[in-house]
């Protein structure tokens, strides 16, 4: 008799294939079989299958990673929030598997996202607590010592590793005027004794106190460790990367300690001026975030994750590199490599299928500054957990690439 065909609850057909973690770009079919990838190959029989997506001429890719965003909304207001967005708004509807709302809650107002939010999103959901124990409930989350529960964090990432990936701190006024690099020690104090990393915006945003410039260095040589993330690398803020237009030299001194860089556009944290000085000079951010808001999403400059990948691509950065940006290497700083950031068999079947268009676009920084790219990122279908979930229409009037030049 002859071989009946492999069962699978869907397979994915005649795309090119991306997985960085495997060192993978070929056209190839990927199978799903019980939430899981099953197969990874050429011209995989679907007789069997319940379900095919045919992606020829598009990009099937890991399930993308956003490893900062605002995407915990509902915890600070019951509708119409300005600051955070749905986490499914930042994820599955977006073309994005996985997301890290980096700061949003405090230890003291973890228990919505825990118990509520992080269940109910399609999208799946971690984040890191803000040193401030209410988050951003109340800007400026940390005016004093009083605004730190120690104690607090590490209880509630010590009881939900699963969600709580550690601290972050913004490195801004006023608590970098009142606490200086108390702040991140504190952060430290507790990822040391509860476990996961620890994430600092720096760049001053709030204040552009010189005193910032100072407190980075510091940061970056005598507090920061293995595995902790700097964020907003591209920034143009004083306190960020650059002194005078020259990269600091504290921060290659980090990176050869360990420390991972993070693009995190966001709103007032992305210069095109200076992400092109330190990237001629050689320093290239370990991922790309979008520190999405629902400001930002709507109104710019962030508007999504893909947006923000072709922004990187308009800078020099090639498309297969943002994949790797957005795929292995947030994963690996999750440490869940063994879940999720790749295509290898047996992992979770998080997958985003992608299109990659050719055209004149114009990608926009806060203060209008703008750069031409050649590339836009249409995200098509995210994957997630083994089921295609739907994309909303995007956050523009046209949909979900750049805006064009005419």
């Amino acid at each position: 008799m002859p071989k009946k065909p492999a069962y699978f609850d869907l397979v994915i057909t005649g795309g090119r294939v991306i997985d960085p973690a495997n060192s993978i770009d070929e056209h190839l079919d990927v199978a799903i079989c019980k939430n899981k990838i099953s197969a990874i190959k050429s011209n995989i029989d679907t007789s069997n299958s319940i379900r095919v997506i045919d992606a020829s001429g598009a990009i099937v890719t890991p399930g993308l990673i956003d490893l900062h965003t605002h995407a915990a909304g509902g915890i600070r207001k019951p509708s119409n929030d300005d600051f955070m967005v749905d986490p499914d708004v930042a994820g599955v509807s977006s073309g994005v598997t996985t997301v890290l709302d980096a700061g949003s809650i405090g230890a003291l107002n973890s228990g919505g996202l825990i118990n509520y939010l992080a269940p109910q999103a399609k999208t799946r959901l971690l984040a890191l607590l803000n040193i401030g124990k209410m988050g951003v409930a109340n800007l400026p989350e940390v005016k004093s010592a009083e605004d730190i529960d120690q104690a607090s964090s590490v209880e509630v990432i010590s009881s939900n590793p699963d969600i709580i990936k550690g601290i972050k701190a913004r490195m801004v006024t006023p608590g970098i005027t009142s606490l200086g690099n108390d702040m991140t020690r504190a952060a430290k104090t507790i990822t040391n004794e509860a476990g996961g990393f620890v994430m600092v915006h720096v760049g001053d945003i709030a204040g552009q106190n010189p005193l910032a410039a100072n407190l980075t260095r510091e940061l970056l040589t005598s507090i920061l460790g293995e595995g902790d993330v700097v964020t907003h690398t591209l920034s143009g803020a004083v306190g960020a990367l650059l002194a005078n237009g020259q990269l600091i030299s504290q921060a290659k001194e980090a990176r050869d300690a360990g420390v991972y860089f993070d693009v995190g556009v966001g709103g007032g944290n992305f210069s095109f001026e200076s992400a092109k000085a330190v990237l001629d000079q050689g320093f290239i951010p370990d991922t790309i975030s979008s520190d999405i808001t629902a400001m930002s999403r709507f109104a710019g400059p962030v508007f999504s994750l893909t947006e923000c990948m072709g922004k990187i691509i308009s800078l020099g950065i090639s498309f297969e590199d943002t994949i790797r940006m957005t795929t292995a290497k947030p994963a690996e700083i999750l440490g869940m490599s063994d879940e999720i950031g790749s295509l290898s068999i047996g992992t979770k079947a998080d997958i985003s299928i992608l299109e990659l268009a050719e055209g004149n676009f114009n990608f926009y920084e806060a203060s209008g500054a703008t750069s031409k790219g050649s590339y836009g990122i249409r995200p098509l279908v995210a994957i997630r957990d083994g089921i295609p979930q739907s994309l909303d229409i995007g956050p523009h009037p046209w949909g979900w690439l750049p805006k064009r030049e005419r």
